[in-house]
């Protein structure tokens, strides 16, 4: 025999045989679009939510071991352990303290430059910072919406990485990343599903269903837009009475002065942005003035 033909061997790629390939390239790929999409409303939402800026993008899916994704879990951490239902076993969602404290120094009225040395969050910052965790949680339940309805369920909030022992350290897990920037403050949202979890629907991803749509998720859009809408901030007024005055008194009054405007009108009008939009009686509640809606406003203006 002759010798063999130098240069033109295959290329030598390494294989871990006690760690199968479990998700293809192209599997991991169409994750990775559906979490890109989820990363731009989520954006949206949390922007609203903290009224701050905040950017959610670069997603990353990856087949790893459990062992290699406890491993590079923050420490003190805030890792949510989830169900998502009719999906068997509980999945996970870590939110890196370094864009978790800004957060929360934002939804307790701060700036959203707090800074210094990693601690556990406490009880009260946990119960505020799931607000956080159930948002993301919603927007990743609406990216598969199309994939597999799915019920979700936070079972509890570790701080300790070593007591969120779901699999054994050998286990495959689907792993995906992204970068959560809120002001200078830059971390990672990151989720972990068994790969006997996340298995039975990725049989479900087809790629032509990505080129018909571009990367956007059918069937979401509406979800998107309700999200996106309900944080919109509306201005609402309570009309209870009118008066009518002469433009030379109208110009002449100062602060303090009382306007007498007669009986108050029952049923009072409820303003949305300077329009009748229902009728309300108006009264206390605790203490403080309100108005109970009773019904739409069926007259003019």
């Amino acid at each position: 025999m002759g010798d063999p033909v130098r240069g033109h061997a295959a290329p030598v790629r390494r294989y871990d045989f006690r760690v199968p390939d479990k998700f293809p390239k192209d599997t991991l790929r169409q994750v990775h679009h559906l979490h890109e999409g989820m990363a731009r409303t989520l954006t949206t939402s949390l922007s609203a939510q903290l009224r701050s800026t905040v950017r959610v993008e670069d997603a990353v899916a990856e087949q790893r071991t459990y062992q290699e994704f406890v491993a590079e879990a923050s420490d003190p951490a805030i890792l949510a352990v989830f169900t998502a239902q009719p999906l068997h076993g509980n999945a996970l969602l870590e939110l890196d303290p370094v864009v978790a404290f800004p957060i929360l120094d934002r939804l307790l009225g701060g700036t959203g430059e707090a800074a210094g040395p990693p601690r556990p969050v406490t009880e009260i910052e946990l119960t505020v910072i799931q607000r956080v965790l159930h948002t993301a949680l919603d927007h990743w339940r609406d990216a598969w919406a199309h994939v597999q309805p799915m019920q979700l369920r936070v079972l509890g909030v570790e701080t300790n990485p070593l007591f969120a022992q779901l699999l054994g350290p050998n286990e495959i897990v689907l792993a995906v990343s992204l970068t959560c920037a809120v002001g200078r403050r830059e971390g990672r949202l990151r989720f972990c599903f068994p790969q006997t979890m996340i298995e039975p629907l990725l049989s479900r991803l087809v790629a032509r269903q990505w080129i018909a749509t571009n990367g956007q998720v059918p069937g979401t859009k509406a979800a998107e837009l309700r999200r996106e809408l309900a944080w919109a901030p509306v201005p609402v007024a309570v009309e209870v009475g009118r008066v009518r005055l002469p433009l030379g008194r109208v110009l002449g009054l100062a602060q303090g002065d009382l306007l007498p405007i007669g009986t108050v009108s029952q049923p009072a009008r409820v303003l949305v942005r300077g329009r009748p939009k229902f009728r309300g009686r108006v009264g206390t509640n605790g203490g403080r003035l309100a108005v109970q809606v009773l019904g739409p406003w069926a007259g003019g203006r």
